[in-house]
Order: structure tokens, then sequence, then C-alpha cells
């Protein structure tokens, strides 16, 4: 236990590792902070979820409704000194008035009128997107993928059987009513996007610097010291190495969890989710570009949201791993930077060298890299390439063994070794 903290200590106490550590830190807060000023407007999907409930039923539109007509009426009653025209919409009355009504009307009534046309946009949203999405063809979504990535033979055929699945899918949805549940609006407001494929991203990019810089920082620190011919020959000896992939871990572990906690506890102080936690993620309001967003499986954001951290934690710690493995060989902190830095970029790389028509395209998308790069397309039945039901559980299983026997090797490797 003293070895592992003294390991540990010499990551915590690296003035580099600190530094970035805090800049990242920093970054991710005024990035969400550069986007607080939604958090009025996107507080009307919670307060729909709240006074309607979060599922989207012809009883609670039928009162939704009710309440917006009223609130139509109000705000008739509030012009009506200063025009004979009465309003079917607020969208009308923006469009109409707005400009020349700006200074008649208190800054408490246009916080009102702001208000009831969010309302009224969200109303509109939960009837024209559900309708849309229970429409949705998925053989021509297929067609358009196809084309897309110009496959053929094969890979066409893989990929053909999948959407026969999601086709499936999709019914279990539309018959579960999984849909229609409120949430923020996908367009403009794009919150999955940013929490996922933004913020997320983020946060693994960090957190992977940090632990390739500290895992390489602990694992080389006695050859780049010139130490290393007195620390192993120690009683602990050649075990040190054990010592130190633990402590890589652990570290590794801590500087992710501080990002996310840091990252995420301002994410959420900002953005309120009160009464959308339980939301689906295949919510029909979730509809942000081309498609919606479908899930294989029955998930509401609150279990999307942990499972994304699990996997995001998985993969760092896998390359984690990698970078450990690579130490022991190269025994320089710097070689072994780029040389992570070139197997993450390569893995990245490879599917796109794949004949369009083999197999192989689908299968070197398998890696902890491609994975971790997209969480905002986490267990998505719609996510082309990656689009298979067990995509993320066969990624980081295969991996996780593959490093696990390839530690056994580098460690039996390593006790063999000659040190000059």
């Amino acid at each position: 236990m003293n070895i592992l903290f003294h390991e540990c200590k010499k990551a915590f106490l690296s003035p580099v590792l600190i530094f970035l550590l805090l800049l990242f830190t920093a970054f991710n807060l005024y990035f969400i902070f550069s986007h607080s000023y939604l958090k009025d407007e996107l507080s009307v999907a919670n307060e729909i979820a709240k006074n309607y409930g979060l599922n989207i039923t012809d009883e609670s539109l039928k009162k939704f409704e009710q309440d917006y007509l009223k609130n139509l009426n109000r705000l008739n009653e509030m012009v009506e000194r200063y025009t004979e025209e009465k309003f079917t919409s607020v969208q009308q009355f923006l469009d109409t008035k707005s400009i020349e009504m700006y200074d008649l009307l208190s800054e408490e009534e246009w916080k009102f009128i702001n208000k009831w046309y969010l309302e009224e946009q969200y109303l509109n949203m939960a009837n024209i997107l559900i309708r849309d999405y229970e429409q949705l063809n998925w053989n021509e979504i297929r067609e358009t993928v196809a084309r897309k990535y110009q496959l053929s033979g094969q890979a066409e055929k893989i990929l053909e059987n999948e959407y026969k699945q999601l086709a499936e899918r999709f019914e279990e949805i539309k018959e579960n009513g999984e849909h229609k549940t409120w949430f923020f609006a996908g367009n403009p407001y794009r919150m999955h996007s940013f929490l996922f494929r933004k913020l997320f991203k983020y946060i693994f990019f960090e957190s992977l610097i940090l632990i390739v810089l500290a895992t390489a920082l602990i694992t080389n620190y006695e050859f780049e010291n010139k130490t290393h011919l007195v620390a192993y020959s120690t009683k602990r000896g050649r075990n040190l190495a054990k010592d130190k992939f633990w402590a890589n871990l652990i570290v590794a572990g801590s500087l992710a969890t501080f990002l996310f906690i840091v990252t995420l506890t301002f994410y959420f102080s900002v953005f309120d989710y009160s009464h959308l936690w339980r939301s689906s993620v295949s919510s029909a309001l979730n509809w942000e570009y081309n498609e919606p967003y479908v899930s294989w499986w029955d998930l509401n954001f609150l279990q999307y949201f942990l499972l994304s951290v699990f996997v995001i934690s998985i993969c760092l710690l896998i390359f984690s791993i990698i970078t450990f493995e690579i130490s022991l060989f190269l025994k320089n902190s710097y070689f072994t930077f780029f040389v992570v830095a070139i197997f993450f970029g390569m893995s990245i790389l490879m599917p796109s060298f794949m004949s369009k028509s083999s197999i192989l395209l689908f299968v070197f998308h398998f890696n902890p890299a491609v994975l971790a790069i997209n969480p905002h397309m986490f267990f998505m039945g719609n996510s082309e390439l990656t689009m298979f039901k067990y995509y993320e559980v066969w990624t980081l299983s295969a991996w996780s063994i593959l490093v696990s026997f390839f530690y056994v090797y580098s460690m039996k490797k390593f006790r063999r070794q000659d040190f000059h």
C-alpha cells in the first residue's frame, strides 16, 4: 500500500498534470457557461413535463391544448387596448405585431408571451414529430446509408440484416409508446448532442491526454531518472511493475472521475433535467438531424447517461493499460505518448481503408477509439456502420480480453529483460 501511495503521488504532484487538469476543467466550465443563455427557454420543457406528465397521451395533450387556448385568450386581452385584431396563435402575434408593440408592453408581459410562444412550439412539435416519427421508412434509410458509404456485396447484406432488426425494434417502440415522452426540442436546442456529442467527447479526450501522460510518467519514472538499476534490484524487484500497473489504474480513475464530477455537476446545475430524467432517449422530440435517435433498448435519459459514463470509463481504462504495456517496452514518456497517439489515430482511420464490400469494414469499427468518440450514438440502432445491437458490449469485452493477454505477455517479457 505504501508503494502504491508513492507511485500515485508521482502523478498527483506533477506540475504539468495539475496544470492540464485545471486547464481542461476551466475550459469545460466555460464551454457550459457559454451556452447558459438557453437555460430559461429549456426550462419550459421541464415545466410541461411537470404540469402534464412525462408521457405524451391524448388526455395530457388535450389538457395542454385547453391551457394553451386560455393563454391565447389572455394574450388577446393583454393587447386588445392596442389593437382590434384577434390572434389565433402566439406565432401570428409575434410575426405581425411584435415590433410596433415592443415599447407598449411591459417586460413582465413580454416574459409571459415568450413563455406561451415556447409552449405553443412544443404543442405543435408533439403533434407533428410524433406523426413524422411513426412514418419513418427504415428500408429507404438503409438504401441512403448504403449509397453514402458505397457499400456492396457482403457488407451491404450485413447492413440490410441489421436494418431489418432495427425495423422490428422500431415497431416495438411505436407499440410501447416509448417515443411519446417530453424532452428538450431536438431542433433547435440539440441538448443530446451538446451533452454527449460535445461535452462527453471533450471529457474523454481530456482524460485520455491526462491518463496517457500520467501512466507514462509513473511507468517510466525510474528509467528516465536513471534509478531503475536500484529500484528493480530491491526485494520487490521486477514486481514493482505490478504496483505501477495498479497505481496507473488508480490515477486514471481519479483523473477521469474528477473531470466527470466537476464538469457534469456544473452542467446539471445550469440545465435543469429534474422532470426529464426518465424521458426516453428515443423520444420523438429528441430529433436533432435527419433521423431521430432510436435505441436498441428502452432506455430513459438517466439510464443512458449512466451507461455512457460507464462505457467512456472502461474505454479510458483500456487505453491506460495499453499505455502501460507500451511504456514497458519503450521506457520513454515522450515516445510512449506519440506511439499511443499514432495507435489512436490509426484505430479511427483503419476502417476507411477497408473494402466497401468486405466484412472487415465493420470488424475494424470494433475498437475503443471509434466507440469512445461517438458517445451520442451509444446503444443506438441508427448509428450506421456501428449500429450492431451489442456493439458496445462486444467492443469492450474483446478489447478487455486483448489488453489482458498483452498485459501478461508484456510482464513476462519485462521480467526477462536485461537493464543497462
